[in-house]
Formats: C-alpha cells, sequence, structure tokens
C-alpha cells in the first residue's frame, strides 16, 4: 500500500472527507480505490469518529434514503480512531471498512456497535475488549501485526477472521479473546497467527471454524480452548499448530474434527482435552500428525474417538497418547502408529468397539479398563501390553488358546497375571470352548508359579507334574501306572517275608504294590506282607508317593472344579 501523508496541521478536511460525508449521509459506499494519490484516499480518523458520534454531513438528494452508514473502501486512515468513549449514534447500522490501511490502532474497548467489518485492511491494532456488537464482527483477509483483543466482547451474530494475518501483541498473543460470547459462528478459517490464539472460556452458540488454520508460538500454549463451552461443532481441518493445543474442560455440543490437523509441541503436549466434553465424535484421523503428547486423559464422548491413521509421537518422554479413564462408545486406533512414547489408556471404558488394529507402538496399557469389543490380531499386538483388570465382553478375531497366550505373556508385570488369565478363560468358555479355557488356566498357574519361591513353588511343581494343577489328572493315572510296574518288577524280584504265613493270601507283587500307594485302601497284601532290607525303604518311599499322589490329586482337582 501506499505511504501515509503526515497529519495535517489545517482544520481543512482532506477532500476524501467530504466524499465520505456525502456517501454516510446517503447511506452509500465511498469508495477511494480510483484515487491516484495518498492525499486523495487520506481520511483522519477524527473525521471518522465525528461521524460516527452523529456528526452529520450534507443533507442526501432529494428522495434518496438517509440511512447513515460508514462503508469505505481504499481510504488511508490517519490517526488513532477511538471509539471507546460514546460508541455510535444509534441509527447508524453498519461500519465497513475494505481495503483500507490505518496507521494506529483501532480502539473500540466498551463500545456498543451495530457491527464491525474490516476486509482486506492493514490495522497495526484491534484493541476491542467488552465490546457489544449488534451484528457481525468481520476482520476478513485483514492484516493486524500487533494482534486482535476481544477479551469478555459480546457478538449478537458471528465473529469472523478468516483469511486474516495476526500478530502478537505485547503479551505474546496475536488473537486474546477470554470470555467472548459469540451467538452465531466464530470463524477463523485460514487465520495465519504468529502468535497465541487464547479462546479459553468462550460460550459460542454456533460453529467454530479453523480448518487451515495455522497458530505457531512454539514453545508454549499456541491455541488455548480450555473451559470454552460450543453449543455446535469445532472444525479444525488441516489445522497446523506450532506449540500445545489445550483443550481441556470444555464442552462441545457437536464433534471435533481434527483430520489432517499437523500439531507440533515437542516435549510437551501438542493436543490437551483431559476431562472434556464431546457430545459429538473426535476425530484425529489421517493425515493427523502430532509431536508431543496427545492427552484426553478423563475426556468424556458421548460417540466416537477416530485416530485411525493418525501419526503420533513424544520425543524424550514416556507418554505419546494418554487415553486414561477416557469415555466413549467406539474408539478407533486402527493404521494408528505410534513412533516413540507409550500408549496408555488405564481406566478407560469402551461401551462398544475398541479397535487396536495399530499398524505401531512398542508399549500399550489397559489395565483396569472395560470394553464391550476388541478387535486386534497378531500383526497388531505391541512389544509390552499392560492388560491387569481389562475386561471386555469379545475378542475378535477368535483365535485358538495358544495364540492368545501369547498375548497375554506381553504384560510383564507377574503380580497381574491371574485376572488376565481368568478374563481370557471366560471368554473361551462363554464362546463354548472349553478345551481353550483349560488351556489358559492351565497356563496360568504356570505363571502363577514362575513368581513364587522356596517350598510353595515346590508344592506348585509337584501339581504340575502329578496332576497339571488339575487340568490334567490323567498324569495322575500315568504317574500311579509306571510306580505299579516299577513296584511289580522290586517286589517280584525280592518278594516281602509273610507275617503270619499259615494265614497270609497269595503274593501279588502289583497288589502289593498299589495298596502301598493308595491311602485308606486296604487290598489285604500291606498287612500281610513285610519288605525287608532295601526293599523296605523302597516300601516306605511308594508310601509317602501314595500321599502325595493322593493330596496333588485331590487339591488339583478342586482348583479345576472351582473355576468351572
Amino acid at each position: 500500500m501506499n505511504t501515509l501523508p503526515a497529519a495535517r496541521t489545517s482544520c481543512d478536511p482532506y477532500p476524501a472527507e467530504t466524499v465520505l460525508e456525502q456517501a454516510f449521509a446517503a447511506g452509500a459506499r465511498a469508495d477511494l480505490r480510483g484515487e491516484t494519490s495518498a492525499a486523495a484516499r487520506t481520511v483522519r480518523a477524527a473525521a471518522l469518529a465525528a461521524l460516527l458520534r452523529g456528526a452529520r454531513g450534507p443533507a442526501a438528494p432529494a428522495g434518496r434514503a438517509t440511512t447513515p452508514a460508514l462503508w469505505l473502501r481504499g481510504a488511508l486512515v490517519v490517526g488513532r480512531l477511538d471509539l471507546t468513549e460514546g460508541g455510535v449514534a444509534p441509527e447508524i447500522l453498519r461500519i465497513r471498512f475494505e481495503d483500507c490501511e490505518f496507521d494506529e490502532p483501532l480502539v473500540c474497548t466498551d463500545a456498543v456497535l451495530p457491527g464491525l467489518a474490516l476486509t482486506g485492511c492493514r490495522v497495526p491494532a484491534v484493541e476491542a475488549d467488552r465490546i457489544r456488537v449488534q451484528g457481525p464482527l468481520e476482520l476478513r483477509r485483514c492484516t493486524v501485526p500487533a494482534g486482535v483483543r476481544l477479551e469478555r466482547a459480546r457478538a449478537e451474530t458471528d465473529v469472523l477472521l478468516t483469511g486474516s494475518t495476526l500478530g502478537p501483541g505485547p503479551d505474546g498473543r496475536a488473537l486474546a479473546a477470554e470470555g467472548l460470547a459469540v451467538a452465531g459462528a466464530l470463524d477463523l478459517s485460514g487465520t495465519v497467527a504468529s502468535g497465541a490464539v487464547y479462546l479459553a472460556g468462550v460460550r459460542v452458540a454456533g460453529p467454530v471454524r479453523l480448518d487451515d488454520a495455522e497458530v505457531r508460538a512454539p514453545g508454549g500454549d499456541a491455541l488455548t480452548v480450555d473451559r470454552a463451552v460450543l453449543g455446535d461443532r469445532l472444525l479444525a481441518r488441516r489445522l497446523v499448530v506450532e506449540g500445545g493445543l489445550r483443550m481441556f474442560n470444555a464442552d462441545v455440543a457437536g464433534s471435533v474434527r481434527l483430520t489432517g490437523a499437523r500439531l507440533s509441541h515437542p516435549g510437551g503436549i501438542a493436543l490437551g482435552a483431559s476431562g472434556a466434553t464431546v457430545r459429538g465424535a473426535l476425530w484425529c484421523t489421517a493425515p493427523f500428525t502430532a509431536s508431543g503428547e496427545v492427552r484426553l486423559t478423563g475426556a468424556e464422548l458421548r460417540t466416537r474417538l477416530d485416530l485411525s491413521g493418525a501419526r503420533i509421537g513424544h520425543p524424550g518422554a514416556l507418554t505419546a497418547l494418554s487415553l486414561d479413564r477416557l469415555t466413549a462408545s467406539d474408539v478407533c486406533l486402527r493404521g494408528l502408529t505410534v513412533t516413540r512414547g507409550t500408549v496408555t489408556a488405564e481406566g478407560i471404558h469402551v461401551r462398544d468397539t475398541l479397535d487396536l488394529r495399530i499398524d505401531r507402538a512398542d508399549e500399550l496399557k489397559l489395565d483396569q479398563g472395560a470394553v464391550g469389543v476388541m478387535l486386534d490380531g497378531p500383526a497388531h499386538w505391541p512389544a509390552r501390553a499392560g492388560l491387569a483388570g481389562l475386561s471386555y465382553r469379545a475378542l475378535h478375531p477368535v483365535l485358538p488358546a495358544a495364540e492368545r497366550l501369547r498375548w497375554l505373556a506381553r504384560d510383564p508385570s507377574a503380580e497381574a497375571a491371574a485376572q488376565p488369565y481368568e478374563q481370557l478363560a471366560q471368554h473361551y468358555t462363554a464362546l463354548g470352548r472349553p478345551l481353550d479355557a483349560r488351556k489358559v488356566r492351565y497356563a496360568a498357574q504356570r505363571r502363577h508359579r514362575a513368581a513364587l519361591s522356596g517350598p510353595a513353588r515346590w508344592w506348585e511343581g509337584v501339581l504340575q507334574v502329578t496332576v497339571g494343577y488339575g487340568f490334567r489328572p490323567w498324569r495322575a493315572l500315568g504317574w500311579l501306572a509306571a510306580l505299579v510296574v516299577l513296584g511289580a518288577v522290586v517286589f517280584g524280584a525280592v518278594p516281602p517275608t509273610a507275617l503270619e504265613p499259615e494265614k497270609a493270601p497269595r503274593f501279588h507283587a502289583a497288589a502289593f504294590t498299589l495298596d502301598l500307594l493308595l491311602p485308606l485302601v486296604n487290598l489285604g497284601q500291606e498287612t500281610a506282607y513285610q519288605p525287608g532290607g532295601a526293599t523296605a525303604w523302597f516300601g516306605y518311599a511308594l508310601v509317602g508317593i501314595g500321599w502325595v499322589l493322593a493330596s496333588a490329586v485331590g487339591l488339583g482337582l478342586g482348583r479345576s472344579l472351582s473355576r468351572s
């Protein structure tokens, strides 16, 4: 744009001001773009303020309506346009600037305006805290190097900042709009802000649009929507944020769409929506990327969370994606790639489907979660998993127990062994697959034994070898048969001595061995014959083994029946 001329010392108006006064009285547009000199396009801010506060220019031509309106195009505005005191005359219906250049900030703090529209303008700053606007508030395709202030402003229709370029103010904020109330839509589509955008506590009845916007405030919170109450959707497709995007405790009546957004806050929270309530869905689908933590801890989504195809990573930190205590009807992580960091979903509650067909994740924590149907598969299992306390109604695909046991083995916490195995066994029981359920429970006992030490570990080893913890009782029969054969050979070679030869029944080596092995069973052999020498000690060993074997069978079968 042309360089602004020096301010006049004379009280005579600029030629452009006469044109403006006539157009203002007639409710017409004053178009100065055709003027070749800067002086012919210059309008003093004081003259604008005088018109807006009720000073009247020449009368309108006879027969023409006289609806005052300020509609200025292509002007060079010199001086500070300050509408703070008194606002504007009530009969003025609109205030519109198009392709104008201001040399000082536009100040509307506490003003009451019928509407304010700047299109294609350049203004050093816009200071409009606590402004009341009865019509739309527009800054379309404007350049505001020192930012816009709209804290606790009120707009009865829309607030539109589409396609504007905003620089940082003294506080580092390109847009400071805490507590802004908008009865219509808030539109920042295509806006480029080189400072923070602060929308904490805003109340917007219509949709909020941030499609194709760019907010750059590296190292801090770039876009803040904490505690916002949005009566419609939040659309932020292809949004670019350098710094943190915060939505903590926000309340959104519609959906939140971050499809294709690119968020970057390495070492910090790239997307934070802890405690947020979204009555629609939250879409962070491909090509969504986030460098930094995506934190949705405690968020409540009435429908769906979709991170399908997203790519996230948190350099230098442990957690890349936190879904702890999140509530949703469906959660889809299909095709998610976690380049670095852990996915935590401890205490997550998914009423319907949790899709865990993740392309890549080193660790996934689902401890204490509650899920309806869980979709996964061996190709999508992480290297490490936390499964303690996880409950689910169904798993898809339905895999053999051997495959699912490989999944459970990815939980490194030994103390969490019992519940995940029992949950999986119940899943197989519900499917009518009792053999798979028994395999799972047997594997659970083996893992339990690995965590023991001393006599307890030894006794669990006996149960495993003898009866497979009660799930393989035929092992006891095998041991019994082998010991009977061994006893028959030993006592057949060295028969015991009859205690009362005239009364003793005929000796049978196998029956004598069984009599020794089976507690509380009397076949008449043990009481009639007494082995001697080395065979006596062999007999004592058989008696002890019999008691151990009987105890193992009883305890193992009791465990098995209690879990069936």
